[in-house]
């Protein structure tokens, strides 16, 4: 913990806040084929799963 007297002197520095999702805050002009500056929010799709689902067993009726 600083003293008082420290803060006074150098004070304390931001955080620097790192974006998690960095791609999104740069577009793609395709005829240029350059970056831009403007946002991509069809970007923001997001995969939580990937797998294949089999079929449910059958039940199995005597009658």
């Amino acid at each position: 913990m600083p003293t008082i007297n420290q803060l006074v002197r150098k004070g304390r520095e931001p955080k620097v806040v790192k974006s998690k999702s960095p791609a999104l805050q740069k577009g793609f002009n395709a005829l240029k084929r350059i970056e831009t500056d403007l946002s991509a929010p069809q970007k923001r799709g997001v995969c939580t799963r990937v797998g294949t689902m089999t079929p449910k067993k059958t039940e199995l009726r005597t009658s």
